[in-house]
């Protein structure tokens, strides 16, 4: 399908940004709704899979996720601090100045949660 010659004859169509911050506030609100740390954990894994993901757009919206589930779940998301501190590791050498910022504000937000500093672990 060709884009359009005009995105002024489809004012409806949301912008990327639009749909990005749509799809993390559904997958964390959705996450967030389930309130189980047994629905949590496979759902946190696939997260982290996509920041893995060649695609930097993918990285950043599995980042932002993490970031939203923090943010939400608080002191319940340190369950995940194991399977998580390693993809933060990879993800703070990223060549891509937003997934390696993104990473460290993430790492910043779980040591205020923790109480520690969690640079040890990566």
């Amino acid at each position: 399908m060709d884009s359009p010659a005009s995105l002024e004859l489809y004012p409806d169509i949301p912008s990327v940004k639009e749909v990005d911050d749509l799809l993390v506030a559904c997958v964390g609100q959705m996450a967030v709704t389930a309130g189980s740390l047994l629905l949590w954990q496979p759902l946190n894994q696939e997260v982290l899979m996509q920041t893995r993901a060649e695609k930097v757009r993918s990285r950043i919206l599995g980042l932002r996720i993490v970031q939203f589930l923090v943010e939400k779940l608080k002191e319940e998301y340190l369950a995940f601090l194991p399977e998580t501190i390693p993809f933060l590791g990879e993800l703070l050498e990223d060549v891509e100045l937003p997934v390696k910022s993104l990473a460290q504000e993430i790492l910043k937000e779980m040591e205020t949660l923790s109480g520690e500093s969690l640079r040890q672990y990566l």
